[in-house]
């Protein structure tokens, strides 16, 4: 008789299932983290549990793992194939730069392949107990459910969207929960391990699952009463908004938006704060390939620009012929680039890194000694940019016919845009005759046509569906992203060059100081906007989001017309991006915070203390748990003291003591007979209480003779029996 451990076709199919768990596992973490080479991390984990299915020695595997992520750091972070002079000399040098982090506890100074060898670790770690937990306990209950619950987390609190996931996690997890049950199952009746044997067990299993899927997926099914929690739980701190549909992601700075869409929760995380004469619009960059999903950016179209410290740049955003302005930003987050505002002229900051700046994306990505450099505070001088409204009525569609090729990546636009985008761009600028008075239009047609602003209940296009056609035409309910996109799209269809921006709005004036504000400015204050360009005058920032009112500096130089359209003042920009009118303001003041909001204000200020302290409780209790055979007879002894006498009494504190003594390591064998086990128990202690308090149950319980039971007079032995059991 042979165990089926040794049956390598039974073992092969339970590691490929393990590799396809951990698949799972390993696909969240490269989306959410933007981490690329997939394929070769997935080679490592096959190749890991290989080795560990051939039983190969520790002295041949563990070269092999360390030789390949030596080789997948040269790769990636050099290019190289092979191990060249270069890539050991460049190995080399980051280990001592990790190593010196390292020693200082420097830990921000660590780099990214430090970052991808603790990945890796991580990795060869979880191959190991994997395989231990396959090969040695044949369970594997514990990553299971640890799978569901990680997935299950990241579908509901991050972008990552699990429906799918979760559907291949239950397949595989039933497949290998249940093959292992067999196993167990085969070994404890000693049932020869014969294939025909196996799958007589396993095919039923197989089609049982495969049948269980199979109706699950294709069954009608009634939808959910809670379909997200997120929204629920912010909606007490204002932040979730009304609605509680569609994909729910967290608020902020981001670098994919290749696929926009979705509700967002509120994130009022610090992000900097900035001292300033007057509020900003904080710019990051600007992209221009629209794809009818999101956005994304040309590659290669000129050459990156380096500029040094209070060197003059060239944003294409001319400062005003006036004095500089100067505004001073704090990081609090880390950024490997420099926000600006309009206008700026140049950058400082103590380090004096190189501010490569990118025409692409208009993108300031700032480096020290070649590396990326994360800057904590840095000055910029700047002057904002005004237009006269003079050359702006002289914008003119034969001026459009006459730029240079150079703008035609910002008048791109795909073949399936549907074309009632473009009719309508054309019917709400019918009556404009500048270039300017159109752009104005398109900026205003949201406010003025039942356009709804919202973080909530925001749909993800389907697979057929236009991003800017579904806001337009169907749902007339988004955010900034909605409202930038559609503008920049609907002026590309008018043969206006434009393009979409990303950065932060001013935030929030906590402070001021002679003449200059501070603003704090969160994550809750990441914004998308428009420039669009005006021939003979040049790129200019519109707003079309509602609430939001940011705008370039008009010089009015001409006297308007009693038909002219009146250029509206400029309205203090919101704070958040759910703005409320003063009446409401002031309602909510006099109210006073609800009880769902201070719970969830102390929650937000207390969270990581919440978080530590339930981490806290959870291992106190875990190791109370592990260790109950020593701490829990002498609550038993107390409990069975205070509770008084009568054979019901006695009965439960016997069938305690068996539990406690099956606990302590002393287990009743199957068919074994309490007389039996009880001679045993004395045989091990050395006395002979274990039969008395064993007849004395038996006359009770199967004697029909409950009165010739004294507890009182028995409770000694049992006592001395159950402290026995915590040494």
């Amino acid at each position: 008789m042979t165990s089926i451990r040794k049956n390598k076709l039974f073992m092969a199919v339970l590691y490929v299932l393990v590799f396809l768990m951990l698949a799972e596992w390993l696909t969240p973490v490269i989306v959410l983290t933007e981490t690329g080479h997939k394929a070769l991390f997935l080679f490592f984990i096959a190749a890991g549990l290989l080795m560990a299915f051939l039983r190969a020695p520790w002295w041949f595997s563990g070269p092999i793992k360390i030789l390949y992520i030596l080789w997948f750091i040269v790769y990636v972070y050099t290019g190289d194939l092979f191990f060249t002079g270069e890539a050991i000399s460049f190995l080399r040098t980051d280990f001592s730069v990790n190593f010196t982090a390292l020693m200082s506890q420097n830990w921000a100074q660590t780099t990214d392949v430090f970052r991808t060898v603790l990945f890796f670790t991580l990795l060869w770690m979880a191959i190991y107990l994997i395989h231990y937990w396959v090969s040695f306990r044949l369970s594997i209950f514990l990553f299971y459910l640890l799978t569901v619950i990680f997935i299950a987390v990241l579908d509901t609190f991050s972008p990552y969207s699990g429906d799918a996931a979760i559907v291949r996690i239950m397949v595989i997890g039933l497949l290998l929960a249940g093959l292992l049950h067999l196993a167990r199952w085969m070994e404890g009746h000693r049932i020869l391990e014969r294939t025909d044997k196996l799958a007589a067990f396993a095919v039923p299993l197989v089609l049982l699952v495969a049948v269980s899927t199979a109706l699950a997926l294709y069954l009608p099914k009634a939808g959910p009463i809670w379909p997200d929690p997120v929204p629920f739980f912010t909606s007490f701190s204002g932040q979730g908004g009304a609605g509680m549909g569609g994909n729910v992601g967290r608020i902020g700075y981001g670098v994919d938006d290749s696929r926009l869409g979705g509700s967002f929760i509120g994130d009022d995380t610090v992000a900097f704060h900035a001292e300033v004469s007057e509020g900003q619009y904080w710019k990051v960059e600007s992209k221009d390939v629209y794809t009818t999903k999101g956005w994304e950016l040309t590659e290669n179209v000129d050459e990156s620009i380096f500029y040094g410290n209070d060197e003059t740049v060239d944003t294409g955003f001319d400062p005003a012929e006036e004095e500089m302005d100067l505004a001073i930003l704090s990081m609090e987050q880390d950024f490997p680039f420099v926000l600006y505002p309009y206008g700026t002229a140049s950058f400082f900051m103590e380090e004096s890194p190189d501010y490569q700046y990118s025409p692409a994306d208009q993108r300031f990505e700032t480096y020290q000694n070649g590396r990326e450099f994360e800057p904590e505070v840095y000055e910029i001088a700047f002057n904002e940019p005004s237009y006269s409204l003079t050359a702006l009525r002289e914008t003119s569609d034969e001026d459009l016919a006459e730029l240079s090729g150079d703008f035609d990546r910002f008048l791109q636009l795909p073949d399936e845009l549907p074309e009632r985008v473009r009719d309508l761009a054309a019917e709400i600028t019918a009556g404009a005759e500048t270039v300017y008075d159109k752009t104005r239009a398109v900026e205003r047609y949201f406010s003025i046509s039942g356009f709804e602003y919202s973080q909530s209940d925001i749909p993800v296009p389907e697979a057929d569906q236009d991003y800017v056609d579904q806001f337009l035409f169907e749902t007339k309910r988004g955010y900034c992203d909605n409202f930038s996109s559609s503008m920049v799209v609907m002026l590309r269809s008018l043969n206006i060059p434009a393009r979409w921006v990303k950065g932060f709005n001013e935030g929030e004036l906590i402070g001021t100081t002679g003449e200059i504000d501070t603003y704090q400015v969160t994550n809750n204050n990441a914004h998308s906007w428009v420039e669009a360009y005006m021939p003979g005058v040049g790129w200019m920032l519109f707003e079309p989001t509602i609430g939001f009112t940011g705008a370039a500096s008009i010089d009015f130089d001409l006297e308007l017309d009693a038909e002219d359209p009146v250029q509206p003042e400029p309205e203090e920009l919101p704070l958040e991006d759910n703005p409320q009118t003063a009446e409401e303001e002031e309602t909510a003041v006099a109210a006073g915070p609800s009880f769902g909001d201070r719970v969830a204000d102390f929650i937000s200020k207390n969270r990581w203390k919440l978080i530590w302290g339930l981490l806290g409780v959870s291992v106190a209790a875990s190791i109370l748990f592990k260790i109950r055979r020593k701490w829990m007879p002498k609550l038993l002894v107390s409990y069975y003291r205070k509770s008084g006498g009568g054979s019901g009494q006695f009965e439960k504190a016997y069938l305690r003591l068996l539990k406690q003594l099956d606990l302590y390591g002393i287990h009743r064998n199957p068919g074994q007979t309490l007389k039996s086990y009880a001679a045993y128990i004395d045989s091990f202690f050395g006395t002979r209480e274990m039969t008395e308090l064993t007849e004395a149950y038996e006359r009770a319980v199967y004697g029909d003779n409950a009165e010739s039971v004294d507890w009182l007079e028995l409770r000694e032995s049992w006592e001395n029996l159950i402290n026995r059991t915590s040494g």
